[in-house]
């Protein structure tokens, strides 16, 4: 029986599935590939979309962000979710992580009641949301 549990990819795994890159753990490529077939949503919150417009422009990692961009826009499995006030008022209630802009996307993650795909180890010890 297939997993509804909706979920949210963090910036490194979204660069990572999309560039193919190895260091993307099976499970996680498999669980995407898996959500992305069944015509399942993966949330891609704004702040993951910036993170990853500045590791493109900054050459951290060759990929074409633009591409990227067009095909998360385009395929109706991803669902960009922005950044509001509600958003903000839910990272203000986090306290388990310090670094700003993963506690924007953990807040993203519980407001939306996801499991977040991630490697960030401060995320995935802080209790804060559900991750694999």
């Amino acid at each position: 029986m297939p997993d509804d549990k909706l979920y949210l990819l963090d910036t490194h795994i979204l660069i990572w599935y999309f560039t193919g890159n190895q260091r993307l753990k099976p499970q996680i490529r498999e669980r995407i590939d898996e959500i992305r077939n069944r015509g399942g949503r993966l949330l891609i919150p704004t702040i993951v979309l910036a993170e990853a417009l500045n590791i493109a422009e900054k050459d951290r990692v060759r990929f074409d962000f633009t591409a990227l961009y067009r095909l998360l826009q385009e395929e109706p499995e991803f669902e960009i979710v922005g950044f509001g006030p509600e958003i903000l008022e839910e990272t203000m209630r986090l306290k388990g992580i310090p670094e700003i802009h993963d506690r924007i996307i953990a807040a993203t993650a519980r407001f939306y009641g996801a499991g977040i795909l991630t490697k960030d180890r401060i995320i995935c010890e802080s209790g804060e949301v559900e991750t694999i």
